[in-house]
């Protein structure tokens, strides 16, 4: 049997001691940055440029794909998706095979969405149960025209703020009415929006979010991956991957957000 013998001047506990310098400098050299409470911007500021509409008028546009967990099923498909802020969304089913299931327009209140396979043609507001099956339990549709862009959903009518450092986040604590809306998580690196928790009418949890990967369209820089959780008790997976978006004025199209009936 061969026995390794150490080299003159280094004996087992000098050995240990240097893996554990280089253990220790690893981990030294990943360790996140240190926010203190003093590095916390103002909320209201920091609120302010977190809605900001940074490309007004303009259309946000992609092919997304999305993996959905259901409590008991697990779905992949696309979706070709277009959002202007503050409230216009286009939805389209990119069916592999055969006709779409659904076409939906959002614009203000008023949603309207077309059903191919059956020929129905619906108009009515984000609580209508034809249209609410379309989207996870708590994510309203207008929702998401903001969570495409990155940011947290508009909140009407007087708000305040509370702000705080959480990690290597600034958190942001937004209330409407006295009651808990949503909590915004902001990068203190990057200055883009990391988490969201939206609250239901409850004031419980509706969804969570978290923006991932984000990537250039146009000037602006847009999540390339967005996940979307559920509260309980029906929770609902959802990953949305826009990998080419696109950002445009798409003026050439005034009916993209007004779905029109089909022709008879």
């Amino acid at each position: 049997m061969m026995h390794l013998k150490p080299k003159p001047g280094i004996n087992g506990k000098s050995i240990l001691a240097v893996v554990a310098f280089c253990l220790l400098a690893g981990c030294a050299h990943r360790e996140a940055p240190v926010i203190a409470g003093k590095d916390m911007p103002a909320p209201e500021a920091l609120f302010e440029r977190l809605s900001a509409d940074t490309a007004p008028g303009k259309v946000l546009s992609g092919i997304l794909h999305v993996t959905a967990q259901l409590p008991r099923e697990r779905l992949a498909f696309k979706i070709a998706a277009a959002a202007r802020r503050p409230d216009s969304l286009r939805l389209e089913d990119l069916s592999v095979i055969g006709l779409p299931d659904f076409m939906l327009t959002a614009r203000g209140d008023e949603i309207r969405m077309f059903l191919p396979r059956s020929g129905e043609f619906l108009i009515g507001t984000e609580s209508s149960p034809d249209i609410r099956r379309i989207f996870p339990p708590g994510v309203k549709p207008l929702d998401l025209v903001f969570l495409l862009f990155g940011q947290p959903p508009a909140i009407g009518g007087a708000k305040s703020l509370k702000g705080s450092v959480d990690g290597t986040c600034f958190r942001l604590d937004v209330y409407a009415g006295g009651n808990w809306a949503q909590s915004i998580w902001v990068d203190s690196a990057t200055g883009r929006v990391d988490r969201l928790e939206i609250a239901d009418p409850q004031g419980k949890t509706a969804y969570r979010a978290r923006f991932e990967d984000f990537t250039d369209a146009g000037p602006i820089a847009v999540p390339g991956r967005i996940e979307i959780e559920t509260g309980a008790p029906a929770t609902v997976r959802l990953s949305l991957r826009n990998p080419d978006p696109e950002l445009a004025a798409r003026e050439d199209d005034p009916d993209l957000f007004l779905l029109k009936p089909p022709a008879k």
